[in-house]
């Protein structure tokens, strides 16, 4: 048994009809079709290339340049309060990565000294090398 049931049968439709176009093209040459000033403006204002600023800015509103800005207390202090834990995070941060570079200093003067070890000793078995086969 299907989901959906039998398809019902629709009657054919009649074939359509379409108007009949005409055979020549009009003509509006004689006619002379002027913008209105409102058009002329906009096709003005649309053909002008815009001029883009190197920052985008901040919308303005249209009450004055400079309003004082209202910011409850607890936001306020919530703010200072996140610039704070942040200051003391990269604080951390910066102190661990000194220390990390100080032990980077540490393992390099550790591992000069090591192929400098080597060295000495390559250099002692080669000396040895030719004392026991001269």
């Amino acid at each position: 048994m299907g989901l959906f049931g039998s398809k019902k049968k629709e009657g054919n439709l009649p074939p359509l009809e379409f108007p009949e176009l005409p055979k020549s093209i009009p003509t509006f040459e004689g006619q002379k079709q002027e913008m209105p000033a409102e058009a002329a403006e906009i096709k003005q204002a649309v053909s002008q290339q815009p001029v883009m600023d190197a920052a985008p800015q901040m919308p303005t509103t249209s009450a004055g340049p400079e309003q004082p800005l209202f910011v409850k207390i607890d936001k306020y202090r919530d703010v200072m309060n996140n610039l704070g834990k942040l200051k003391k995070r990269l604080s951390d941060a910066e102190g661990v990565l000194a220390k990390m570079n100080k032990l980077k200093e540490e393992e390099d003067r550790e591992l000069e000294a090591w192929h400098g070890d080597l060295e000495k000793i390559r250099t002692q078995l080669l000396s040895i090398d030719r004392n026991l086969f001269e």
